[in-house]
């Protein structure tokens, strides 16, 4: 299991700039880094410029950091009724260029009738086999970004419904004990209920109860993390798991603080 910083408060919404920040993370003692499938405000994957494609794997080989995974922003569910889909296929693009095994999406979903929703799942089912042809050839998967209330995958049996009806392999999940934990579910058994399913992690800790919470980095919050990470592990979980920050966030609080939370108990120094 490796360990991973998501850069997109810092280098995106905050324009920190690339290789300081990376610099930062490595010396931290991080395994990698997750980064946007987009560039700034941007909701276009081809906004992360070839220049600066090249830049953050550059920067992140010559520090041996490992591209963990690619990010989306727009809900996938709520696109596919736009004009403007979630590209997909231009995040996988970005993932070969930039050396990540996995894309990243969040799901959405109407809320307001049976009957869209319903189409809504038939639309994502179809969109998700159409860009898994894509992706799969290229060595990229694609993971749903957790359950949260209102999405179509909303609990974790609607995920392993979706899973089923998508049937590819290379369809799974972003771990995220923090939603979980806010919609009352034991993070460590939906862990074992997802087993193999589950592709990558994002590690975010919060003080409160849904609705009335804040977010906090990891170890300064209500989640027993050593507990997920064992959790993860006794599953056979061998992939990265990567600290989640936000913009109200102090980078450099969040890269020690989220690494000392964490590191001990995935038998890193500190």
């Amino acid at each position: 299991m490796r360990l991973a910083f998501y850069t997109y408060s810092y280098t995106d919404k905050l324009d920190m700039a690339i290789e300081p920040a990376l610099e930062k993370i490595a010396a931290t003692g991080y395994d990698g880094i997750d980064i946007s499938g987009t560039h700034g405000s941007s909701t276009d994957p081809h906004s992360v410029t070839p220049a600066l494609r090249e830049l953050t794997r550059g920067t992140a080989d010559r520090l041996g950091l490992s591209i963990e995974a690619i990010i989306t922003h727009d809900t996938l569910a709520d696109s596919l009724f736009t004009d403007t889909p979630l590209d997909l296929k231009g995040s996988v693009d970005l993932a070969v260029d930039t050396g990540a095994p996995v894309v990243v999406f969040h799901m959405g979903g109407p809320t307001d009738n049976p009957e869209k929703r319903a189409a809504a799942w038939r639309r994502v089912v179809d969109t998700l086999k159409e860009n898994l042809e894509y992706a799969t050839p290229r060595n990229v998967k694609l993971a749903v970004d957790g359950v949260w209330h209102g999405w179509l995958t909303d609990t974790p049996e609607a995920f392993l419904q979706i899973h089923d009806e998508v049937g590819s392999p290379d369809f799974g999940i972003n771990f995220d004990p923090c939603y979980l934990t806010l919609l009352g579910l034991d993070p460590v058994a939906v862990a074992q209920q997802w087993q193999s399913r589950i592709f990558h992690a994002h590690l975010k800790d919060h003080v409160g109860t849904y609705p009335d919470y804040e977010h906090n980095i990891p170890g300064l919050g209500d989640i027993d993390y050593p507990r997920v990470v064992r959790g993860l592990q006794e599953i056979g979980f061998a992939q990265a798991i990567s600290i989640e920050t936000f913009t109200s966030m102090d980078f450099d609080e969040s890269c020690e603080e989220g690494y000392q939370a964490l590191a001990p108990s995935m038998g890193k120094g500190v």
